[in-house]
């Protein structure tokens, strides 16, 4: 990665992020501390219509991103999540499909966008590869991940195991990995190395998501999403949080002291990446 430049956010951009995804998820912490950081990088971008977004999810947050692109066609695994994203109105199209076998037009695609979604998905390989034979030479390809970081940062675990039972903290951390189906927490140099074996020329990455943040998040997401009953303990959360009003505004200012206390920005539990499809 010595050849690719690297760009680093501002904490005001990052706290900008913050009062925009707080309108999508106001009350789930987790949510918004990481969302945040994607969209402060995104707003360095611009993508080029047609767009392919791969794991596309509801279409809440592509359209809070780029509410004036109107040729944009989703992929998603998740039959349900798909249909929801059908009736938001933000793609022109939704397929079904997994993405290590898409079946779209060669070529088709000025851009492809991936939000935190290439972590999660098995052949990762024959996903990069398919997303390369979608796009035109010299296309735009804009995509989140996760790094190793978000594990050697992962705050429960290491708290339970300083209290005197490793055996529990492997179960925590796998447990967590298992429920995000984190099957690639891969180096930034990992990472880099999967795009260019892919077809992509890398022209810059951000690091997002730095150590004293991302424990802070660690711990709030693996609290959220700890089994209680047939759901989670953030089923109780939410509720409480919502009788907060104060709680988004509050919040932000925790998130503006965190930011202070960062001691480095150049490595983080994530990472965004803008890279092109080699002509």
């Amino acid at each position: 990665m010595n050849n690719i430049k690297q760009v680093l956010l501002s904490a005001e951009e990052v706290l900008k992020g913050y009062d925009a995804v707080s309108q999508l998820y106001p009350y789930i912490p987790p949510m918004s501390m990481w969302r945040a950081w994607e969209y402060a990088a995104y707003q360095r971008y611009q993508l080029m219509e047609p767009v392919l977004d791969i794991g596309c999810g509801d279409g809440q947050y592509f359209r809070l991103i780029w509410p004036n692109l109107k040729e944009v066609v989703g992929v998603d695994i998740n039959p349900s999540v798909a249909d929801v994203a059908r009736k938001s109105g933000v793609y022109s199209e939704v397929h079904v499909m997994p993405a290590d076998r898409l079946a779209l037009s060669s070529g088709g695609f000025a851009s492809a966008f991936a939000n935190c979604s290439l972590e999660h998905m098995d052949n990762l390989s024959e996903v990069l590869s398919g997303i390369s034979r979608c796009l035109r030479p010299g296309g735009l390809f804009l995509l989140s991940v996760v790094t190793d970081k978000l594990i050697e940062w992962s705050t429960l675990p290491a708290l339970v195991r300083e209290m005197g039972n490793p055996t529990h903290s492997e179960l925590l951390l796998s447990e967590y990995k298992a429920y995000h189906h984190l099957v690639n927490p891969l180096s930034s140099d990992a990472w880099a190395e999967y795009l260019e074996r892919s077809g992509f020329e890398l022209v810059e990455y951000i690091p997002i998501v730095p150590e004293v943040f991302s424990r802070l998040f660690l711990f709030a997401d693996h609290l959220w999403h700890i089994p209680k009953g047939s759901k989670e303990l953030g089923n109780e959360l939410f509720p409480y949080l919502t009788k907060l009003p104060s709680f988004p505004r509050a919040f932000r200012q925790v998130l503006a002291g965190i930011l202070e206390m960062e001691h480095t920005w150049s490595s983080g539990s994530g990472a965004v990446y803008y890279a092109r499809r080699r002509l």
